[in-house]
């Protein structure tokens, strides 16, 4: 499989911003870059550092949505869970990781990025102005990051040194006014619609890209007017180069049917031939620290897989009936045949008992003490419900709740019990055409005067590729309920969530954290691989729960696989890291979030 950031030159350095190293013949802090070749390693350099983000051996996004409603993880798990209960501290290493890794991607930026009038003359001003923009939209997407999950942040515009290091948190408005204006029309104007694939892969940033990422950050800080020009001019320009990657939607009712396949716009197919994604991060095992193991953290135990985290009970509920109507409100829905007339996107991302992931039955039932591999035609071990470390199992007493998540699976790479085989290359692609259409409908809606019909219309593209029916809403209020419904379901599994249910209010005026990440989490009960449990969903599609309200009147089957506690005042952010607040003079140890 081709890779495209094979060579990044020795020059460039992890997370530094100095060059100087014996001997004097190569390029140094002063000089750097000198040439296009040299800009052009540290601009790769710097996209690297988006893989370098990897947590609990998966791409950091992935984890970031098992703190949310929409996904279960292991109980067990290097202190994740301490998120979910609001008992995280400053000096939790998966805060202080998080914020590391931004300012050193930040750093490999500005090693390029101060001294790039260097190429003046030297190169086209065409490629120099490619150069700086590409840049400058790394520097917002990594800052945007920052505000998300820190507030305020220093701004930090340029290489620091040992005598140039303290800098106080700058408010977050203020640093998204900045990349923002980063960001300027006329400077994405140079970049190409689209970076040459056959050279490139999707790991450039480019014009389409660039407005994408700036009608994202636009929608998120609720300047809709602007999201919705920019996700007009980023549609306009995909017009003929981006589409929606074909899916088979075929319901397989038993692991003896068949298995359904996102692979090609999730898997290792759709890194040569999805024309949905717009830029993705790329992973190589060529290339020193540049892989991760999210197949190996999803897949099933009877994959040698971890079973690390999948879907919540709550998100299963979520999805509609093929009417388009809710389990609690359509004919179709029968809760003992549950998986029935149900959105294709059900199976397709996510993997429930029953059904077959890799090629082999996937099981949660204890009396399946074996289970069918198809890839080799005869039955094997269930890893998931017996043997070593069962508990850890999918529906284990340490498990992630009953289900997996199918997404990012591939069977090319765990085609069969795959033995200590770990390492995988799998790009992760954090932008693509979906998010660009549910932006643009999203922007319409909340902007005054917005098109609504092209807001519905835009929701109604992502369904049809799943041959899920249009909405039936025009209005704003059944329009903003449709794509909330759409953006929980569409991106499942790649990071959006947690910022998410912190932006958007629900019809009390709360934001939707405050419902949905309080009370308890349910998943199946051990013995049972269909809940009776009844949800209650209301119009922001925030799924909960009274264990007095089943489907059948019995008593509830489902049981309790955790709690989440949401802090109001607190828990829109993470606690600022304990490390920069006692060596940055201008922060101070008392300068924390509020709350912490």
């Amino acid at each position: 499989m081709k890779k495209y950031i094979l060579s990044i030159l020795s020059v460039v350095l992890l997370g530094s911003c100095t060059l100087d190293r014996e001997p004097l013949t190569g390029p140094s802090t002063g000089t750097f870059p000198a040439s296009a070749e040299e800009a052009e390693a540290g601009l790769l350099a710097a996209y690297k550092s988006l893989a370098n983000d990897v947590h609990q051996y998966n791409p950091a996004d992935r984890w970031f949505d098992a703190l949310t409603d929409i996904s279960a993880m292991r109980t067990t798990l290097s202190k994740w869970p301490d998120f979910r209960l609001s008992i995280i501290t400053s000096s939790y290493s998966h805060i202080e990781d998080t914020y590391a890794r931004i300012y050193k991607g930040l750093g490999r930026i500005h090693l390029v990025l101060d001294n790039l009038d260097n190429l003046r003359g030297v190169v086209s001003e065409e490629q120099y102005h490619q150069f700086k923009a590409e840049l400058l939209c790394l520097r917002a997407y990594q800052y945007d990051k920052a505000c998300k999950f820190f507030g305020d942040v220093p701004w930090v515009d340029h290489c620091l040194t040992l005598d140039d290091y303290a800098y106080a948190r700058t408010p977050k408005s203020e640093v998204i006014a900045n990349i923002l204006s980063d960001m300027d029309d006329e400077l994405l104007n140079h970049l190409p619609i689209a970076w040459d694939k056959a050279t490139w892969g999707t790991c450039r940033i480019g014009r389409v890209a660039a407005y994408t990422l700036k009608a994202r950050i636009c929608l998120e800080w609720g300047f809709y007017a602007d999201a919705a020009k920019y996700s007009k001019i980023a549609l306009d320009l995909a017009a003929g180069v981006y589409d929606l990657t074909p899916l088979d939607c075929t319901y397989y009712a038993t692991h003896a049917d068949g298995e359904p396949d996102p692979t090609p716009l999730f898997g290792y197919d759709a890194e040569k031939n999805s024309v949905e994604w717009i830029w993705a991060i790329q992973f190589d095992r060529l290339a020193a620290s540049n892989v991760h193991h999210g197949v190996y953290t999803f897949a099933s135990r009877v994959h040698n897989g971890a079973a690390g985290a999948g879907p919540s009970q709550a998100l299963m509920d979520t999805f509609q009936c093929t009417d388009g109507k809710s389990i609690v409100e359509s004919p179709l829905y029968d809760w003992q045949n549950p998986w029935k007339n149900r959105d294709p996107r059900l199976d397709l991302y996510c993997l429930r008992s029953g059904s077959r992931s890799l090629g082999v039955q996937f099981s949660i039932d204890p009396a399946d003490k074996t289970v069918f591999d198809y890839n080799i035609e005869k039955a094997v071990p269930n890893g998931d419900v017996t043997g070593n470390k069962s508990e850890y199992g999918p529906n284990g007493t340490k498990g992630p709740g009953g289900y997996l998540w199918r997404k990012h699976l591939d069977p090319v790479y765990y085609a069969s019990i795959p033995g200590k085989e770990y390492e995988d290359e799998l790009d992760v692609p954090i932008m693509r055409l979906a998010e660009l259409l549910l932006i643009d409908a999203e922007a319409n809606i909340e902007m005054e005067s917005g098109d609504l019909t092209r807001a519905k219309a835009n929701i109604d593209r992502v369904r049809a590729r799943v041959n899920m029916p249009p909405v039936t809403a025009t209005d704003r209020e059944g329009l903003r309920s449709a794509l909330r419904y759409e953006r929980k379901v569409e991106l499942c599994c790649e990071g959006f969530r947690w910022f998410d249910l912190r932006r958007w209010t629900g019809a009390d005026g709360k934001i939707l954290a405050v419902k949905a990440l309080n009370g308890d989490q349910y998943a199946p009960a051990f013995g049972k691989t269909t809940s009776n449990a009844k949800p209650i969903i209301d119009a922001d599609w925030i799924v909960t729960y009274d264990p007095n309200q089943t489907f059948d009147g019995a008593k509830c089957n489902a049981r309790v696989h955790t709690t989440f506690k949401f802090v109001e005042g607190k828990d829109e952010l993470w606690p600022f890291p304990y490390s920069e607040m006692i060596t940055n003079p201008l922060i101070g140890e008392g300068n924390n979030n509020p709350g912490y």
